[in-house]
Order: structure tokens, then C-alpha cells, then sequence
């Protein structure tokens, strides 16, 4: 999350919003972000419903992934794992990153 919370500019430019989801509870999200003070908002999905519909729920937890989604609602990339953690492949893949597209 924190990678993420360094290039919030650069997302901020592609006109892309961050934002974390957890099946942690309210409580523990808020201790979480105000650790690292991160500019976006952490949601939590503490009864795993989507993480469920996005197919990533594990034994009452979830998989790291990130998902690109764009404005339509389409995942258009995942990453997961120690992937997930690096906001490059993310940014590079939301489509106002990219002016000519």
C-alpha cells in the first residue's frame, strides 16, 4: 500500500482513484491507513462479499490482486502476489495514462 500511497500523483494524473479493499473490519482498516498515512480510502469487506465476486477469497481471507477496472466497470488488468504490490504495471494500465488512447 504504500508504494501506492508514493505514486498517488501519477494516479492522480492518469485521472485513476486508488482504493484498497480488505476483509479486515472497519476498525482494523483505519489503524492500518493511518499508519501509513494513506491518501486514499481502504474499504472493508469484512463479510467477504467482494472478494467472493471477484473470485479471490481464500479460507475466510483474501488473495493479494490488484484489478485495473475501467470506467465501464471492466477489469482490464490483475495482478497478483508480489506483483500486486508494484503500482508501475497498475498505472501503466489505466487507459487516461495514456493521452492517445
Amino acid at each position: 500500500m504504500s508504494a501506492f500511497r508514493d505514486q498517488i500523483k501519477r494516479f492522480a494524473d492518469a485521472h485513476a482513484q486508488v482504493l484498497g479493499i480488505s476483509t479486515d473490519d472497519l476498525a482494523t482498516q483505519k489503524r492500518f491507513a493511518d499508519s501509513l498515512h494513506l491518501p486514499f480510502p481502504l474499504l472493508a469487506d469484512h463479510g467477504g462479499q467482494v472478494a467472493a465476486s471477484y473470485d479471490v477469497k481464500l479460507l475466510g481471507f483474501a488473495k493479494r490482486v490488484t484489478f485495473v477496472v475501467d470506467k465501464a466497470g471492466k477489469v482490464v488488468k490483475v495482478l497478483e502476489g508480489k506483483d500486486a504490490l508494484d503500482p508501475s504495471p497498475s498505472l501503466s494500465a489505466c487507459p487516461l495514462a495514456h493521452p492517445s488512447l
